[in-house]
């Protein structure tokens, strides 16, 4: 399928190829479960690709620019200096025991798999969004500073993300959720959406006014706009003060970019 992309986009792709030296590929798959996601090119590779939803019309615009934008943090550092989260089972364990207590409340209810598999659920996620918002902040900002063109999507595709975000905050969800595990997703959602709506001029925590996760919101949200250097390596130490500032460093780990598992092209 052949996505015809505004200019913008055309351009951010081109440098993509310029300073990687690699094309990146569009790749429709119906079965996404996020709107957008990047395999950036390892060595073995002859193209970055970015898997998408085909039912976001304009908004693809704006996604295959922060998706690009990725790309274009990591090379801008030798090979050497790149490097991607990692967990392993200890660090899972790790986090298994500081909620064994509400572990064990769920045994009544699910058996051992589900509650392995919820396990994984919960740790996965979190590990996706300390080690992503740092970077998507500052890819957000490169793309409003720089492209007025995309705005109009960008605007409105963050204010889709964070309809996304908001839907945890039920009495249901939170009921059956490790306090822990419920409470740390909400702080990051509420720092990430007001760093970002300070800067496009946008108010995108209103929902979150009398919920328990401002206080450290802004706190998390402050520390990010007064210690952020915008880099690659700049993203790197706020991801790990994020970790620090929600007492969740020995959750994950960093390992070099090429070292990436075997099933890297065919894991979504």
């Amino acid at each position: 399928m052949s996505l015809k992309l505004i200019d913008s986009v055309d351009s951010i792709l081109l440098e993509v190829q310029e300073l990687t030296n690699k094309p990146v590929e569009l790749i429709e798959k119906s079965d996404l479960n996020v709107y957008a996601k990047v395999k950036m090119a390892r060595f073995k590779m002859p193209a970055h690709i970015i898997f998408y939803k085909k039912d976001h019309e304009g908004l693809i615009n704006h996604l295959i620019a922060h998706e690009c934008g990725h790309i274009l943090r990591t090379f801008s550092v030798p090979e050497e200096n790149r490097l991607i989260p990692m967990a392993n089972s200890n660090m899972i364990h790790i986090m298994t025991n500081e909620i064994e207590r509400d572990i064990k409340k769920l045994e009544s209810v699910l058996s051992p798999d589900d509650i392995n598999q919820l396990v994984n659920l919960w740790h996965s996620g979190i590990i996706q969004q300390v080690t992503s918002y740092p970077p998507d902040i500052m890819i957000e900002k490169w793309i409003y500073d720089n492209y007025s063109e995309l705005r109009p999507y960008q605007i409105t595709s963050i204010e889709k993300q964070r309809d996304s975000s908001m839907a945890i905050l039920t009495d249901q969800i939170r009921a059956i959720t490790p306090p822990k595990i419920y409470k740390i997703p909400n702080i990051m959602n509420y720092a990430f959406f007001k760093v970002i709506g300070e800067h496009i001029h946008a108010n995108l925590v209103r929902g979150y006014n009398n919920t328990p996760y401002v206080k450290k919101g802004k706190k998390l949200a402050s520390l990010t706009g007064q210690n952020y250097v915008d880099s690659y390596e700049g993203d790197i130490d706020m991801t790990n003060c994020w970790a620090d500032f929600l007492n969740i460093s020995d959750w994950f780990g960093w390992t070099k970019f090429e070292n990436i598992p075997d099933d890297y092209l065919t894991s979504i």
